[in-house]
């Protein structure tokens, strides 16, 4: 009798704890549809502070424009068609150098050169380039195809933070 009790009761508490966990899957009243085109009909001026589409706003203050998504080729490990012109090892969670000036269609090979097992995890600031992590001993060549300043953050593969209290940055400059 009373084991009878004893597992009604847990029955009980899991029926519970399902209907619990459940009920944050299904959505609820403030779940909205997401928008189906957010671009404003071609007669109507485009909300103050935003640049119709098609346009790119000025720079200001003469100061150049971020670079694209797309305007480095990235390529991991040693294949690639490109031979590296300059080459930047990440050691003791710090790159060799904090900037270099390049042109453009130059090479930087990065290579993890850590004798632990730091994984680095190298991330374009303006998304210049897909983020990619690497193993030590291992490499990866990026190929900057349009001028620019490139900002590479070194960070921890891990937590995605940077190993110590501020990110290592490398900037790169094309001309």
């Amino acid at each position: 009798m009373k084991t009878n009790k004893i597992l009604m009761i847990l029955v009980a508490l899991v029926l519970l704890l399902s209907v619990v966990s459940l009920s944050g899957c299904l959505g609820g009243d403030d779940a909205k549809p997401a928008p189906e085109n957010n671009t404003p009909a071609p007669d109507t001026p485009a909300p103050e502070g935003q640049v119709p589409e098609g346009n790119t706003p000025a720079p200001e203050n003469n100061t150049p424009a971020p670079p694209k998504s797309g305007s480095v080729t990235l390529v991991l490990g040693e294949a690639g068609d490109a031979e590296p012109n300059y080459f930047i090892r990440t050691s003791n969670q710090r790159f060799s150098t904090s900037s270099l000036t390049i042109s453009s269609g130059e090479t930087v090979r990065f290579m993890n050169t850590e004798s632990r097992t730091f994984r680095h995890l190298y991330h374009s600031t303006d998304g210049a380039f897909e983020d990619f992590s690497l193993d030590p001993r291992y490499s990866a060549t990026l190929t900057f195809n349009q001028p620019g300043t490139y900002k590479i953050e070194l960070l921890n593969h891990y937590s995605g933070e940077p190993f110590g209290t501020s990110a290592q940055v490398l900037t790169i400059t094309v001309n």
